[in-house]
């Protein structure tokens, strides 16, 4: 064992010992008294690994406060010092946060500063699509349903099917009376809006086949020899849900779309939007204000819009202060 791995683990040591005799703040201090000198030392990889190490043996004892702290110092260690987005990088923030998760009130700081901390690295303003995965599964699994969205939507490849399963859980724990498709369109509409076709009919098919397998009186796959014909998957009828019908009609026309302004899709996809408008209801606004987006980037549609993209994808599926699903008719879109 080298020299400055012997120290690590004899300031470990003194941490273990202090948690065991629940001076927990005293520990905490002590060793982020230590990282604080190893940092104006310009030893930041061992620092690095003493406020990782640390706030791993706090999680043991339910510190979440002080696990958080560490984690926070140890996440502005990379952003001041510019560290990569590496994997060991990213490791050391995955096993801290998936532990400080059952701590509401902490876990949200860590991980908002672990995503700017990509971002500043990368230079994108998006952050790293990994962490973002990773967050969203963690906000799916304590059912914070519209902060998981936010970063599967710019999360990986594994993330549109992801978000699709999440979707329908969500339905599936909203009052019956609600049409399923606003769920299957607030996941297809929103990646059709960035311009991610491929991630739109992997929400579809992953919350279309819940949905078939769920509502089989309800749901009827289209088979035969005239049966259309789609890149995404079966194609079905919902004799309920007719937003359901109207979001897979949208990616059949762009499918079948070359992106002309005179092109005969763009027809159909004025037709669609009309026909099913009625059934937009409260959420009229919210879904045309995405459907515009969607016609300019794959009908050629020009529209003038008041808002930024981004305005339209984020401010209109703002996260609720309150996790609990209200049953208003319109929380599918906003």
């Amino acid at each position: 064992m080298s020299a400055s791995n012997s120290r690590i683990e004899r300031f470990i040591n003194n941490l273990r010992q202090n948690l065991t005799d629940g001076n927990y703040y005293e520990g905490h201090q002590e060793l982020r008294a230590i990282a604080i000198r190893l940092v104006k030392q310009k030893k930041h990889s061992r620092a690095i690994q003493l406020l990782y190490l640390g706030a791993l043996e706090l999680c043991q004892y339910n510190q979440w406060g002080s696990v958080a702290d560490l984690a926070s110092f140890m996440i502005n260690i990379y952003v001041e010092e510019k560290l990569p987005v590496t994997d060991d990088n990213k490791e050391r923030v995955y096993d801290i946060i998936e532990k400080l998760s059952q701590a509401t009130e902490y876990y949200p700081r860590v991980y908002e500063s672990a995503i700017q901390w990509t971002i500043k690295a990368q230079g994108d303003g998006i952050g790293d699509s990994q962490m973002h995965h990773f967050i969203g599964c963690i906000q799916r699994n304590k059912a914070r349903y519209q902060e998981a969205e936010q970063h599967f939507l710019v999360g990986t490849s594994e993330s549109p099917h992801a978000l699709g399963l999440m979707l329908f859980d969500w339905a599936a724990r909203t009052s019956p009376q609600y049409d399923y498709g606003l769920f299957a369109a607030r996941g297809v509409l929103k990646y059709l809006a960035i311009g991610w076709y491929e991630a739109a009919c992997l929400c579809w098919k992953a919350f279309a086949a819940k949905l078939f397998q769920a509502l089989p009186d309800e749901v009827e796959q289209c088979v035969g020899e005239k049966t259309v014909q789609s890149k995404f998957g079966p194609v079905y009828y919902c004799k309920t849900h007719v937003l359901f019908n109207f979001t897979q009609l949208l990616l059949l026309t762009i499918e079948r779309s070359d992106g002309k302004p005179e092109s005969d899709a763009k027809r159909i996809f004025n037709q669609i939007r009309n026909n099913y408008a009625p059934s937009f209801g409260e959420n009229d606004q919210v879904i045309n204000d995405l459907l515009d987006t969607v016609g300019e980037q794959y009908f050629g549609i020009v529209v003038q819009r008041q808002q930024s993209l981004f305005d339209i994808v984020n401010s209109l599926f703002a996260s609720p202060s309150q996790p609990q699903i209200q049953n208003t008719g319109t929380e599918a879109l906003d």
